[in-house]
């Protein structure tokens, strides 16, 4: 039988975009921050995964416009030198990243270079699967922060599960433990009745709830009916009413990923103790006409992120959020016949937050050393999970991760791995 105490401990805390719960999961998060402490470095901490998919052009993100081999190799969809803004004298950033410069010049943004895995796969669906699991061996598993929410929760209500934007469940989220709410917009998160009848909407709510109220209490689940289904239909009025009165320190651009980070922004704003995030935009297999693609796309990237840091800045939330963007592979160094880019290799990965230590990390690749036109890597890409799984989640990353790997010194904060995050015994 389902106790209340043992669903409390695995209860889904917060939707995505909806952004609405039930009090009583509002109570187990609170239980949890006051476990950890107010004084825990782990208590306020937030991870916010940026999926760019499709594969987004590295080497036109991240430019090394120092080199006259980009412009060798990209002589028909190179940014021009103009166009480029710099960050030093010899690397900038494509012109529609200049929301992203701004931050960067505050310190607040960091750049990996060079990044991917060994023997790389040029597929979409099997180069996401070895970076949403962290596994480049098996073609199957638990997705890498799954396994963080497998392993550090412990059972005292610590309630560390996720929140993704969008219509499906990310792989790097799931696990067999892991209670991870997807939701895609707030009008939906609310008891549905019939459209054709919205004055009988309040007589159907109550007969619901009374339905659930005479559910025998030594029934199977008698504790999740009993005690959710009232609190949840009281939940969605008031985060309904939360959501209105909720103001951001300045517009976000209208665009999926603003619209959705806004709504990120609100969850994190309310305190419910939510660990990680993830929201995603697509479009960056640029074939073709990359171009003016992939300019949209980063322009919605960096206005998206801008107003998502300085709305947290405003809230006094920038120091506990940390932003991390990845793409399932970068491009080719070579454009091809229709002024795109095929499947490559490796790219950057932008890191940003207030505790974040600014600046290049890694090695840039080679230009004058490919393979079969590909960029060589400099740094895996589980390197970057190490460098955030234990100073910034407290959890050991070698055995989340299945190995060791490099870390980086682009926190400000040490390791504040606490005794309670020791993964169980599989």
């Amino acid at each position: 039988m389902l106790t209340r105490r043992s669903f409390l401990r695995r209860s889904v805390v917060v939707v995505s975009s909806g952004l609405a719960l039930p009090p009583v999961f509002m109570n187990a998060a609170h239980v949890a921050a006051q476990h950890l402490g107010a004084d825990s470095p782990l208590a306020n901490r937030i991870l916010v995964v940026v999926q760019m998919a499709g594969g987004n052009d590295g080497l036109n993100t991240v430019i090394p416009y120092g080199s006259g081999r980009y412009h060798d190799l990209r002589r028909g969809i190179g940014v021009l030198d103009a166009d480029i803004v710099p960050l030093d004298g010899a690397t900038g950033l494509h012109p529609s990243l200049v929301r992203l410069k701004e931050l960067w010049d505050e310190g607040a943004l960091a750049i990996v270079q060079g990044v991917g895995y060994p023997n790389p796969s040029l597929s979409h669906f099997r180069s996401m699967e070895i970076w949403q699991t962290a596994d480049a061996e098996k073609s199957f598993g638990d997705g890498w922060l799954g396994k963080y929410f497998n392993h550090v929760i412990d059972e005292q209500g610590h309630l560390l599960d996720a929140v993704s934007v969008g219509s499906s469940l990310p792989l790097a989220l799931r696990a067999p433990a892991a209670n991870v709410a997807v939701v895609d917009r707030l009008e939906n998160y609310r008891l549905q009745s019939d459209f054709g009848f919205p004055g009988g909407a309040d007589a159907r709510v109550e007969a619901l709830l009374q339905l659930y109220a005479r559910y025998p209490a030594r029934a199977p689940y008698a504790a999740l009916f009993h005690a959710v289904a009232p609190s949840a239909y009281r939940s969605t009025q008031e985060l309904q009413r939360a959501a209105e009165s909720y103001q951001p320190a300045l517009p976000y651009p209208p665009t999926p990923l603003g619209t959705g980070l806004r709504l990120l922004a609100q969850t994190i704003h309310q305190g419910l103790g939510i660990k990680v995030f993830h929201i995603g935009m697509g479009g960056f297999d640029t074939h073709a006409n990359q171009p003016g693609t992939q300019a949209r796309l980063l322009q919605q990237l960096s206005e998206g992120l801008h107003a998502f840091y300085r709305d947290l800045q405003a809230h006094g939330k920038a120091q506990d959020v940390l932003v991390m963007t990845w793409s399932e592979f970068g491009r080719r160094a070579t454009e091809n016949a229709n002024r795109g880019t095929d499947h490559g290799t490796a790219g950057p990965m932008f890191l940003l937050g207030g505790q974040v230590q600014g600046g290049f990390y890694g090695e840039a690749p080679s230009l004058t050393n490919l393979q079969n036109e590909n960029l060589r890597f400099t740094v895996d890409f589980r390197s970057v999970y190490a460098t955030l799984l234990d100073p910034w989640l407290g959890a050991p990353a070698e055995e989340v991760l299945g190995s060791s790997y490099e870390r980086f010194p682009l926190l400000s904060v040490g390791s504040s791995l606490p005794v309670q995050a020791t993964l169980a015994a599989s």
